[in-house]
């Protein structure tokens, strides 16, 4: 990412005590040491929200919708072999003034090493193989996204272990650990809450130690993509599946159209259907998505149509999404979004129809 004014700025007042110290440095040694400095990024999210379901009827509103800041850097180790860092903290709700509402979330925090020979291999918080190479719609590609149904995988993107080959001829293979430890406590509210000696009482728990692990393997081969993965869904979660799941993602590129699908299915623990509404939980779901992306000059359009279905329950979804987005300069963008789901439960269907109007800058 390019560096921004503020950026030099802040290289150039951190540099000045050892100019005026020093002999006068040269043009490319001031470029190196400013080429040395983090590179600080961010971005404001605002969206407007319009929906409309014929169970729940209608609401509205002005919503942040992802605003965060962050810090990269990577630096020489040897010769092709570099150290790298990223820091990103997410803001609670940009739109809301007041206490609560500033940097409250950490979104992403690693480090590690890459080579060309080798590959890389990272250590920390991360978006994990399974959601960034299977792609799904609600992650990657809509902006707001509350309608679209989102991929089965549980492994969470902290405490993590990543490792991605280079490529062998278009040919990547990935792999990711989440080490979680016994030492983690919890600490949960009793219910009903009581309260003794002016105190609530409290249980506490400790985690079990748990290592769900992602594979994937990815190969291009000029205008398509195949990507394959798999998560072992083994973190431990309370009543849950820990049945694997799979993906498939397939993306393929015709100039200014480019048309992609998925898969992605977890099987549902036996005997656990109950009709729940929702596409979480020990029920499992399989679901598809196709989507068209067009893009012409500064203008994208997409078309999607997703389904998905709980393995063991009665719910069956599906949604229809477009988009039209405007990229008004190289720092902004703005966009439209329309939405259809249709939840199928048997006697309790519902519609929803979402519209959503949003802006983006970003450096």
């Amino acid at each position: 990412m390019k560096k921004t004014l503020l950026a030099s700025a802040i290289a150039a007042a951190a540099f000045s005590g050892a100019v005026a110290a020093q002999p006068a440095m040269s043009t490319l040694e001031l470029t190196d040491k400013m080429d040395a400095m983090p590179n600080f990024y961010g971005n404001i999210q605002y969206v407007y929200n319009y929906t409309d379901s014929d169970v729940d009827g209608a609401s509205s509103g002005h919503y942040d919708n992802g605003t965060t800041v962050g810090l990269t850097h990577s630096h020489a180790i040897t010769s092709g072999v570099e150290g790298f860092l990223k820091i990103e903290l997410e803001v609670a709700a940009a739109d809301e003034k007041g206490a609560g509402n500033g940097l409250v979330d950490l979104d992403e925090a690693y480090i590690g090493v890459r080579g060309d020979s080798f590959g890389q291999v990272w250590v920390g918080s991360d978006d994990s193989i399974y959601e960034s190479w299977l792609g799904d719609y609600g992650n990657w590609v809509f902006e707001y996204a509350a309608q679209n149904p989102y991929a089965s995988y549980t492994t969470g993107e902290d405490d993590m272990v990543q490792y991605m080959s280079p490529s062998f001829g278009g040919l990547t293979f990935g792999a990711a650990i989440q080490i979680n430890g016994d030492g983690e406590g919890t600490t949960t509210i009793d219910s009903p809450v009581t309260v003794t000696d002016g105190e609530l009482d409290t249980t506490t728990t400790a985690d079990k130690k748990s290592f769900p692990y992602q594979l994937g393997v990815s190969y291009s081969m000029d205008a398509l993509t195949a990507s394959f993965v798999m998560d072992s869904n083994d973190g431990g979660a309370s009543g849950g599946s820990n049945e694997n799941s799979y993906g498939v993602a397939f993306e393929y590129a015709l100039d200014a159209l480019v048309l992609d699908t998925y898969y992605d299915y977890r099987a549902g623990k036996d005997g656990a259907g109950n009709g729940d509404t929702t596409l979480d939980g020990i029920e499992g779901r399989s679901q598809i998505g196709a989507m068209a992306t067009y893009n012409m000059g500064p203008n994208t359009f997409r078309l999607a149509y997703e389904v998905a279905e709980v393995d063991e329950g009665d719910l069956e979804v599906d949604v229809l999404t477009v988009q039209a987005l405007h990229n008004v300069s190289d720092n902004m963008y703005v966009y439209i979004e329309a939405a259809r789901r249709n939840n199928d439960i048997g006697s309790a269907d519902e519609e929803i129809n979402e519209g959503n109007v949003g802006a983006v800058y970003y450096f």
